[in-house]
């Protein structure tokens, strides 16, 4: 067996084992009679998960190996089939995997707070991510702002390079020309008339000016050559957000002709330029995605996201009965996504407000705890809005204290109170929650109207992609935790985007990233959607109003 386990380890994942380590591999597989094919499919799972779990360590040693043994073996042994190592190779049947996936087995339903995404800087001289440090804090020195603004700038720029528009295949002249080449501002010295292609941050240096700023330099712009379909690029684009600008140098000023946005890509480009790296957080499960594609398609009864949950309000009491009454009839969802605010108004601290928020809270409970089925088996998470508590005012906003989730907490099997943003992984799902009325804030803080041809959403959305950022606004704006930042990331991008606004709802589908917005359920229509992870749709609903 032992050139077998070299050549799933050592020739197709690149992984070196000790002597140890491999002493160990073919323990397990004699004392569990292992046919060939059979430890094959075992040690291809076990070489997998290595390299998900320990982003690549290419050094297996034995200790941590024997630890990943056992958490395979009891990961995979809930699947199906019979007896250790075994138990992960079986397939299991339709019936088994509904009802793993109805009970919330925890490794298929996680959720990650943003406090707790790695923090992973991109090192344009290594072409590789690393951890700068341990742990992040929110009272960061001043460095960090500086940081901040490289590590998006960095990002984002490898990103682009990558993509298929500057890669020339080839090194002839002829063919150099078919494709784009970026230049950065301090190249620009003593060239003016010459076309540039130049990529930065858009920065207002000088009131009323605009700027543009690179690692190399920074260079004010004008955008009076804007003409065109590039007068109304695709797109909102905002102060601190990165952009691509074409056009040539003139009395120290760059005229701009075109500007766009960083080219998206797509998940599946990402995760092939970074195979081994956890961008999203949380430990991933040790099932293997063909197991993960089957539980998914086993219980697709669908994900239910919802905002402005307004519990002090009677009507909002009454909607979320009637949602629960027509939803208890089916299935229950796998999951119920509430975000904020849970008010109708700002909590005040130290009024009577805390009373009554924590009361508001417990009558949710017990409101939920009336379909027991639903309490049981659907998971709850709760995301946080400007105006719940506590916060001062900055991104990501903590979760909401369990001073006033207590009650509620102790009536639900599967309950989550987590920060604003948050992620979510289900099966092979990866879902970013963000609560903010976005919309709003950056039409609003617009430094170039955006085309008209173009749904606004669709702008926005495209934005949010392109930034590779939750929030692309200047810090005076919105405030972000600097040392934090890397948790509003876009990067790759998600399966699901919910962009949890007070904008009509809505959902569309970009680079492969299916974006919604459920609206205002108290302050709106009662609107809310579904998501079907197995189908990759969502659906829009009403609570109709009695």
């Amino acid at each position: 067996m032992q050139s077998l386990i070299y050549k799933v380890f050592t020739r197709k994942y690149s992984l070196s084992l000790q002597a140890d380590a491999l002493l160990l591999l073919n323990e397990v597989i004699e004392e569990n009679e292992l046919s060939p094919r059979d430890a094959a499919k075992w040690l291809e799972l076990l070489a997998d998960t290595w390299t998900k779990r320990e982003e690549g360590r290419p050094l297996v040693e034995a200790g941590p190996l024997r630890e990943l043994v056992a958490a395979v073996a009891a990961g995979t042994s809930s699947v199906g089939g019979s007896g250790g190592v075994a138990a992960a190779l079986a397939p299991a049947g339709a019936p088994a995997l509904a009802a793993m996936a109805a009970e919330g087995a925890s490794d298929l339903f996680t959720v990650v707070s943003a406090f707790d995404v790695p923090t992973l800087w991109y090192d344009p001289a290594k072409r590789a991510f690393a951890h700068p440090f341990d742990k992040a804090d929110i009272l960061s020195p001043a460095e960090a702002k500086a940081a901040l603004f490289r590590q998006r700038y960095d990002l984002l720029k490898q990103r682009t390079l990558r993509n298929e528009n500057f890669m020339p295949v080839s090194f002839s002249d002829q063919e150099k020309d078919r494709f784009y080449t970026l230049s950065t501002i301090d190249s620009l010295q003593g060239r003016e008339g010459e076309r540039f292609l130049l990529f930065g941050m858009l920065s207002q240096l000088e009131e009323g000016r605009l700027s543009l700023e690179d690692r190399a330099g920074s260079i004010e712009l004008d955008f009076s050559q804007l003409s065109g379909k590039s007068a109304t690029p695709s797109g909102l684009f905002t102060e601190s957000s990165f952009v691509l600008v074409d056009g040539y140098v003139e009395d120290g000023v760059f005229r701009v002709e075109e500007i766009g946005l960083p080219p998206p890509e797509t998940r599946d480009k990402t995760r092939a330029a970074f195979p081994n790296v956890n961008f999203f957080g949380g430990m991933p499960s040790l099932r293997t995605e063909t197991q993960l594609r089957a539980i998914e398609a086993a219980n697709d009864s669908g994900i239910v996201f919802l905002s402005d949950v307004w519990l002090d309000r009677q009507e909002t009491m009454d909607a979320l009965q009637t949602l629960f009454e027509g939803l208890s009839r089916s299935a229950p969802p796998i999951a119920f996504v509430f975000t904020g605010d849970f008010a109708s108004r700002p909590f005040v601290a130290g009024s009577g407000d805390t009373a009554q928020y924590r009361d508001n809270m417990a009558a949710l409970g017990q409101l939920i705890g009336g379909f027991p089925e639903i309490a049981r088996r659907s998971h709850f998470v709760f995301v946080p809005g400007a105006n719940d508590p506590w916060g001062q005012g900055a991104l990501p906003k903590p979760r909401i204290a369990e001073f006033f989730t207590q009650r509620l907490e102790s009536r639900l099997a599967h309950v989550t109170f987590t920060t604003n943003p948050c992620r979510i992984r289900y099966c092979t799902h990866e879902i970013a929650v963000f609560r903010e009325d976005l919309l709003k804030r950056v039409r609003r803080n617009c430094v170039l109207p955006p085309a008209e041809s173009t749904e606004i959403v669709k702008h926005l959305v495209r934005t949010v992609v392109g930034q590779g950022h939750l929030c692309p606004l200047p810090q005076r704006v919105r405030p972000v935790y600097w040392a934090y930042d890397h948790a509003m990331r876009v990067y790759p991008v998600p399966d699901v985007l919910v962009l949890a606004d007070r904008f009509d709802p809505y959902s569309v589908n970009y680079e492969g990233c299916h974006s919604i917005n459920p609206g205002s359920f108290s302050g709106g229509d009662q609107s809310f959607f579904m998501y079907f992870p197995a189908s990759r749709t969502s659906q829009y609903s009403r609570v109709p109003r009695s």
